[in-house]
């Protein structure tokens, strides 16, 4: 009974840890593609008008 009970305390800690870990993955590529966006406007802004 033991065994089981220790292996559901480790699936729902890998399970937490997963979240976390996709959260902060998540906010890093959003964070990256945000910046590219904003820096491809920038480029399309400066080579149409200021060219």
């Amino acid at each position: 009974m033991d065994s089981n009970f220790s292996l559901y305390i480790y699936a729902l800690l890998a399970i937490v840890v997963g979240i976390i870990i996709v959260k902060k993955v998540t906010s890093c590529l959003f964070r990256i593609i945000s910046l590219l966006v904003i820096v491809g406007a920038l480029a399309y802004i400066y080579f149409t008008y200021f060219r």
